[in-house]
């Protein structure tokens, strides 16, 4: 792709993202929230899995059961998330679908019309992460706090585990996931050529 071809959709995702203020704050809100919940999964995960033995004590079936339902959780979880940011991403590119229909009416090709939404997608999904981070570090710091108040003797995951470790992960997977979500929410949109009124 050219410098001044992505230049150009760049700059057109970035006009896209403000004019639909609204619903883009919607869809990082929605990524944000996910991430959130991801990890605040995978810090409960990393704390039982630390203190499993004060937890489960004598209890060999217990601590099977709770391994796999940390796959099922796994599995089930990123299925869900990708759903919700996918709805999101619909509801964002609805209003836009008359403009995506004359853009294929006078010959741009799918991958034209695609670009500006995965860049909207990566940087939604960037900005998501970043937030859903932040805030799972403000608010698992004051838990961690608490809880260390009343029970000093759990051993939990450090708050700066959230920003020294997770952090760069989640990022990547918002400026994976917000592109991959873009181009599903646009797979039906982009089939239909029918002017609508």
């Amino acid at each position: 792709m050219k410098i001044d071809t992505f230049k150009y959709f760049f700059l057109d995702a970035l006009k896209n993202l403000k004019r639909n203020g609204t619903l883009t704050i919607f869809s990082v809100f929605t990524v944000s929230a996910t991430i959130f919940i991801v990890g605040l999964f995978l810090i409960y995960l990393l704390s039982v899995n630390k203190n499993s033995a004060t937890i489960f004590i004598n209890n060999k079936g217990m601590i099977i059961i709770f391994r796999w339902l940390e796959i099922a959780v796994f599995i089930i979880l990123p299925i869900i998330s990708l759903f919700l940011i996918v709805n999101a991403f619909k509801m964002a590119m609805f209003p836009r679908r008359k403009e995506i229909n004359i853009m294929k009416l006078v010959g741009a090709t799918n991958w034209f019309i695609r670009w500006p939404f995965i860049i909207e997608g990566v940087v939604i999904g960037i900005v998501g992460a970043f937030g859903g981070n932040l805030s799972l570090f403000f608010i698992y710091s004051f838990i961690y706090t608490k809880v260390m108040e009343f029970t000093p003797e759990l051993s939990l995951v450090q708050p700066a585990f959230i920003t020294n470790t997770m952090l760069l992960p989640f990022t990547i997977v918002g400026a994976f996931i917000g592109p991959v979500a873009s181009i599903i929410a646009l797979k039906k949109i982009l089939k239909c050529v029918v002017w609508e009124n």
